[in-house]
């Protein structure tokens, strides 16, 4: 403190308080880059976590793979995460933060047919038909035989790849049995109808069963049909190892609560009813339902619309409703429908004529949870509709989000509000947002999901005309029912049914929807104002008063092909103007009830009125995710797949350049270290070196070719997958590679999953993460990341257990791969398995050509650079050039201190910065380094000497 702060009048002793001890703020940890496939999360977009725990938060737990089990609805839990056990390894071996980028499938905004995300099932056998063929079911009527249409229900879908389905039974109306695909079939006394694949090639039967809707059944349509996309890949599945016809088809959808739904109704009775199947596809040009092909998209609800503030109830639509807002996830794919739902609570008008707008409550709840048990994810209390508000319900959730930007390869930002929730985020209206719509507004209703329309399906045929397949009549059309099936043969089912004087059955078919709560009192409620109106995911609760979850929940929320958005229908809008007050006990919701003059609000002439009653709360699905992978694949983004392919012709590709672009400028995400494990594409691991080397901060942890090719990317066995290090030595020579900011390591290594219980190999990658995070956290990062203090892998070093090498190497072929720059993981008697060799991928000789001296470089660089920012725009004379030198040599000093330089030096006078770099406003400094190296071969000398000889001679 300078003196000239006191005031001195009188003589006397005057103190003050200088506090220099102040810690400086340290600047945020840095870790590594880690790209990959994870449960669930968001998609392309860098997510930093600062622990383990909060990484399976976000992503989910690591998949071992091989799991098995039913592949369409659990989602693909057969190919391993190598992304996540990397994640797992450095963040338990070391202090963290990890950043992560999700892959889901992406498209080139150019790409070529083959180019295209997601999966397709249009058949693979030329001139043969794939496709998705759907059952329904109606209840048995003479209408059904003679041209008028009864209600029919779709009941489940198959997608046949290189085969086709038939019902197989007794003909309906007649005692005559027969097979075919578009005959109309009679169920058994036991509620049971038969299918039998056929193969495309050979028209042989490859599988015949007989199946049901009881889903506690052996004989259930899901126990007793494959359900496994990935079955249908000989690529990666030896389908000579299948039986039962897998690898022909796959069954996806099943409605079987929905069936339950309409026997519960009385509108079906299954041990009585008539089947029939039908193509789903390519009516007037609409895309088949097997043919999703496009990138993924996150799931999101419908929009949730205003109640009718006139009094004209006669007048009223939900559909002429003011649109408020809707919600989307920030969990990107399919995900968040299968596991979330929203719900609005406490709607409650203003009681002040100052502020006219009311308030409700937004919940994020578990899907599986039920009223009677809110399961609580997220909850928003008193949001409102006012863009001035601090309760806004922008502010309060937040609607920022982000897309890329192909002309200039970023990720670009949109929205107005950060966002305060980790799952959802809100697209307002923009009436809304500009405060332009009437402050009493409050979210009343919601459309629901997108389902096609209802069609009449006619099936003819005659014994002239035998290759006639179902067609449309009248309605949108949209993937129902396709009317060029060229492929399926009228067989001998349909002559034989012809002959008996039927010349077509006829029914409409309505996609099944979710259910909404008719009665306040459904599922047992104890008290009915508790109930949340709207869509709910127990099982039949409209009926039976089950509250148990709709295990097919999630197929009634799938995406259906972009092509067809603006030709779907709501399946339902449910508005609290629709709810009738029947009682002072219970209430009811029936669709148009307001326009009839029943509902509350319609007899009581006011909205409030139904609020006033205690029933102010509804719920809502989220719909429509895609992930935007193939589904056929065990591993999306296989390695094999993506041989000779670019952007265009391939999305991995495509999408793993866009997940490098998007942190490829350090200004936007920092990292030290880059890792895609698993990844072994030449192109792609040149991209990952290209994005190290131009930011000059980070070091690629590279898995290289001719190693070990995993399950996923062959059917070869495991013998045959595994490459000796001499063949790998001569791909990678091949390659030509010079970089200091890249490293590799031969063998993988078998990791045992703590969570899952189980064993399964790794790419060297994932434990070369951990060991660096175990290396910097308990010496410092510029310690060699190896040997058997640092490197001990079975000594826990890698942070995950480390029990097997897929190749024991020799001495001679470590020497061979560490003359080559790999780093061998080896098996030693005593010491276990051990990371022996921190080479960079360098060729050049220097210090550079060591992970230790390099991630030193790293760190040196990225901390002088942070010093040198607090100088821009300060003054370029010689005080400014002290306060660098004053900050870089202790910085330095520390460095050197704790054993990473030898001797460092820093020149910042009128030598470097001259009078003529001041006038171009440069300051240039030089610091000069001698990297601490360290020992990688020790030599010793025994010397024998006779016994009269001394040692000091």
């Amino acid at each position: 403190m300078s003196v000239k702060k006191f005031k001195f009048v009188s003589p006397g002793v005057f103190l003050s308080e200088v506090d220099n001890s102040q810690i400086p703020k340290e600047q945020p940890t840095v870790g590594p880059l880690i790209v990959g496939r994870t449960q669930f999360g968001p998609a392309l977009k860098p997510v930093t976590v600062q622990s383990f725990s909060e990484f399976v938060e976000t992503f989910g737990n690591p998949v071992a793979g091989s799991r098995g089990g039913d592949v369409w609805r659990d989602g693909n839990h057969q190919g391993p995460t190598y992304g996540a056990y990397a994640a797992q390894a450095y963040l338990k071996a070391g202090v963290g933060p990890i950043t992560f980028v999700r892959l889901l499938g992406k498209q080139n905004e150019l790409a070529t047919a083959a180019g295209t995300a997601g999966w397709d099932n249009t058949g693979t056998v030329t001139g043969k038909d794939g496709g998705a063929y759907g059952l329904v079911l109606m209840p048995t009527a003479s209408g059904v035989l003679t041209g008028s249409a009864v209600a029919g229900h779709l009941a489940a879908i198959w997608y046949m790849e290189n085969g086709t389905i038939e019902l197989s039974g007794t003909l309906a109306n007649t005692s005559t049995t027969a097979t075919g695909t578009y005959g109309l079939f009679k169920t058994n006394a036991n509620s049971e109808l038969v299918a039998q694949i056929k193969s495309t090639t050979s028209s042989t039967i490859v599988h015949k069963t007989a199946f049901n809707f009881t889903d506690n059944s052996r004989k259930f349509i899901r126990e007793v049909f494959n359900t496994n996309p990935q079955l249908v890949n000989s690529a990666v599945v030896k389908t000579t190892d299948l039986k039962n016809g897998e690898q022909y088809y796959w069954l996806g959808e099943s409605f079987e609560d929905n069936i339950q739904k309409q026997v519960d109704d009385g509108n079906l009775v299954l041990s009585t009813a008539n089947a029939m199947i039908v193509a789903l596809g390519e009516v007037d040009g609409d895309p088949s339902r097997g043919e999703m092909k496009q990138s993924y998209q996150s799931s999101k609800s419908g929009w949730f619309f205003s109640q009718d503030i006139t009094t004209n109830a006669a007048a009223y639509s939900p559909a002429n409703m003011q649109r408020l807002f809707q919600v989307i996830a920030r969990d990107a794919g399919e995900n968040a429908q299968k596991t979330l739902k929203i719900s609005i609570e406490n709607i409650k008008a203003s009681n002040s004529l100052d502020n006219q707008y009311g308030t409700f409550d937004l919940l994020v709840r578990r899907a599986i949870d039920t009223d009677n048990v809110v399961k609580l994810v997220e909850r928003f209390s008193n949001l409102n509709l006012n863009p001035a508000s601090e309760n806004y319900i922008g502010l309060k959730i937040g609607d920022k989000y982000k897309e890329y930007d192909s002309t200039q390869s970023r990720l670009r930002e949109y929205g107005q509000y950060d966002n305060n929730s980790k799952y959802i985020r809100i697209s307002i209206s923009e009436d809304v947002d500009a405060g332009l719509t009437d402050p009493v507004f409050l979210p009343f209703g919601v459309d629901g999901p997108e389902i096609p329309a209802t069609v009449t399906v006619v099936g003819s045929g005659s014994l002239a005309s035998p290759a006639t397949a179902p067609t449309v009549a009248g309605g949108k059309s949209n993937i129902v029912v396709s009317s060029s099936v060229a492929a399926h043969s009228m067989t001998a089912m349909d002559q034989s049914y012809n002959a008996q004087g039927y010349t077509q059955h006829t029914c409409s078919m309505a996609w099944p929807q979710v259910t909404c709560r008719l009665s306040a009192s459904d599922g047992g409620m104890g008290n009915p104002h508790d109930a949340f109106f709207g869509a709910q995911s127990a099982t039949r609760i409209s009926s039976n008063g089950s509250t148990a979850f709709d295990r097919g929940w999630g197929d009634l929320l799938t995406a259906f092909p972009n092509a067809l958005v603006g030709t779907l229908d709501y399946s339902w809008r449910f508005t609290l103007d629709d709810i009738i007050t029947g009682s002072a006990t219970t209430a009811y919701w029936s669709s148009g009830s307001r326009k009839n003059g029943t509902s509350a609000t319609a007899v009581g002439g006011d909205y409030e009125k139904i609020l006033d009653a205690g029933y102010n709360s509804f719920t809502s699905p989220l719909y429509n995710g895609f992930d935007g992978l193939n589904i056929k694949e065990i591993e999306p983004f296989r390695n094999s797949g993506m041989e000779e392919t670019t952007e265009f012709t391939n999305y991995a590709v495509n999408t793993i350049q866009q997940a490098l672009n998007t942190v490829a400028d350090p200004e936007v995400i920092e990292f030290n270290l880059l890792a895609i494990p698993g990844l072994t594409n030449a192109k792609l691991t040149q991209q990952m070196i290209s994005v190290c080397e131009e930011r000059a901060d980070s070091l690629a942890v590279l898995d290289l070719q001719d190693v070990y090719v995993p399950f996923t990317e062959t059917t070869d066995s495991f013998k045959d997958r595994i490459q000796t290090p001499d063949t790998c030595v001569n791909t990678l020579r091949a390659r030509g590679l010079n970089s200091s900011y890249a490293c590799t390591y031969y063998p993988w290594v078998q990791i045992r999953d703590t969570i899952n219980a189980r064993r399964l190999w790794a790419p060297p990658s994932v434990v070369a993460l951990g060991v660096m995070a175990n290396s910097e956290a308990r010496s410092k990062l510029w310690f060699a990341p190896a040997g058997f203090n640092r490197g001990g892998l079975t000594e826990g070093s890698a942070g995950i257990p480390v029990t097997g090498l897929t190749y024991k190497l020799t001495s001679k072929e470590r020497d061979t791969l560490y003359t080559a720059n790999v780093n061998p993981i080896a098996s030693f008697p005593s010491e276990g398995i051990v990371v022996f060799g921190q080479k960079t991928l360098q060729a050049t000789r220097s210090a550079l050509d060591r992970i230790n001296v390099r991630r030193l470089m790293i760190y040196i660089k990225k901390e002088v650079s942070r010093i040198a920012a607090t100088l821009l725009f300060d003054q370029n004379v010689q005080v400014t050039w002290d306060r660098f030198t004053s900050k870089v040599n202790p910085f330095l000093a520390s460095i050197q201190t704790e054993l990473g330089l030898t001797e460092f030096r820093v020149i910042l006078d009128n030598t470097t910065t001259t009078p003529d770099l001041v006038d171009q406003n440069i300051m240039y400094a030089k610091i000069f380094l001698k990297p601490a190296r360290s020992i990688e071969f020790i030599a010793v000398d025994f010397v024998i000497t006779r016994s009269g000889a001394s040692f000091d001679d």
